[in-house]
């Protein structure tokens, strides 16, 4: 007995049948992540995780991504580092031995400061939004900061502040590691320049849950202004929810790391009313919005805004390897990052590669930083840093 398909069946049949053997043949690019995935960083560890994968996805359904003419398929492999140094070495060990991953994500200040030697020897790229200048020397070549760093803006975004907002007496509060000593140092040299009196300089563990006392000698000097500079979000919301308790009706601000969503979430929308914190993205803006979407349908609630850029910097680095035409050679590949930029961001800005003036080498991602206040237990952006 004969049987018969339909015209329109077995084309499908043969479209399927080719898209099968397709993805059977391509080769696969492995792109590791190292970051905090729970704990207080994990908003910003669940961005570093997620942006790969959307944008994995987007080329892995257009066949793979093409380098040489041949096609490889992007696979995210991703492991909780908890913010610690010991962590995220072991999570490096178990990428390169184990995984064979030739490109990551290493997230963090302390991750990237424990393995920017295991980088260069290993030749592996290694995408950072560490903060600490420490992590770059003139000698680097293999790792890359994918969005400008505090060094950058808090030079223009002080004085914004300064010029747009009343009060000068300001208390600065830091977590007491490598991203906090960087900031704190930073912060209070430009906000004297500026005009504010510091009154204090603080820094706290990270793995602190009672901030009351540290406020209350913060709140007894009589502060306009308290900075809780590269602080986590969620612990800022708590730090925020605290300080109010305890009657402090000033005015908050952020000027490393921002996470706004997460802040209100721990704070409250009343508590967080008028804070002000650098942004890396423009939550309006329709291509933000969209990958933000994809972000929420697979982890079930808004993204920390460091997916836009922890996005572009990783299209920044796909973008390498075409040019550089080889999967393999990764000295050819961070070679290339000068050939792959500039490029247009998700937000549709213009990114460049720069950075010898503050970190020694071109070995970052040059992006725009938005300055956002919450209004109504939204971040909305009222300024934009040069």
């Amino acid at each position: 007995m004969t049987i018969r398909i339909p015209a329109k069946a077995f084309a499908s049949l043969l479209l399927a049948s080719a898209s099968l053997l397709s993805a059977v043949h391509a080769q696969t690019l492995k792109i590791g992540v190292i970051a905090p995935l729970t704990g207080g960083g994990a908003p910003w560890g669940m961005a570093a995780a997620e942006a790969p994968k959307i944008l994995a996805a987007e080329i892995n359904a257009k066949g793979g991504l093409d380098v040489g003419g041949k096609k490889y398929r992007v696979e995210v492999i991703a492991y909780d580092d908890q913010y610690k140094a010991a962590d995220s070495v072991a999570a490096y060990n178990r990428l390169v031995n184990q995984d064979g991953v030739k490109y990551m994500i290493v997230h963090t200040s302390p991750a990237a400061m424990a393995l920017k030697q295991n980088v260069e020897d290993d030749k592996v790229i290694a995408l950072t939004a560490a903060a600490t200048p420490k992590a770059f020397d003139a000698k680097t070549k293999y790792m890359f900061r994918i969005v400008s760093a505090p060094s950058d803006y808090v030079e223009s975004l002080i004085p914004w502040i300064k010029d747009h907002y009343k009060g000068s007496r300001i208390a600065l509060l830091n977590p007491n590691d490598e991203t906090g000593w960087d900031q704190a140092q930073l912060s209070e040299k430009v906000y004297k320049k500026t005009g504010f009196e510091v009154l204090g300089n603080d820094l706290y563990e990270r793995a602190q849950k009672d901030f009351q006392p540290l406020f209350t000698k913060i709140i007894g000097k009589n502060p306009d202004v308290i900075d809780l500079g590269s602080t986590p979000p969620a612990t800022a919301g708590l730090m925020i929810r605290q300080a109010r308790e305890l009657g402090f009706k000033g005015l908050f601000i952020k000027t490393g790391g921002a996470g706004p969503k997460e802040i209100v979430a721990g704070a409250g929308a009343a508590a967080s009313e008028g804070m002000l914190s650098s942004l890396y993205i423009d939550p309006t803006n329709e291509g933000y919005r969209r990958i933000a979407a994809d972000y929420k349908k697979s982890v079930g609630q808004e993204p920390n805004e460091m997916l836009g850029p922890l996005y572009d910097g990783v299209a920044v680095l796909l973008q390498a390897i075409q040019k550089a035409g080889d999967v393999g050679d990764t000295a050819k590949v961070a070679a290339a990052f000068s050939k792959a930029l500039p490029m247009k961001s998700i937000q549709g800005d213009m990114l460049t590669l720069g950075g010898k003036s503050t970190i020694g080498a071109d070995q970052q991602v040059m992006s725009v930083t938005y300055v956002g206040e919450i209004k109504n237990g939204q971040p909305v952006v009222v300024g934009k840093l040069k």
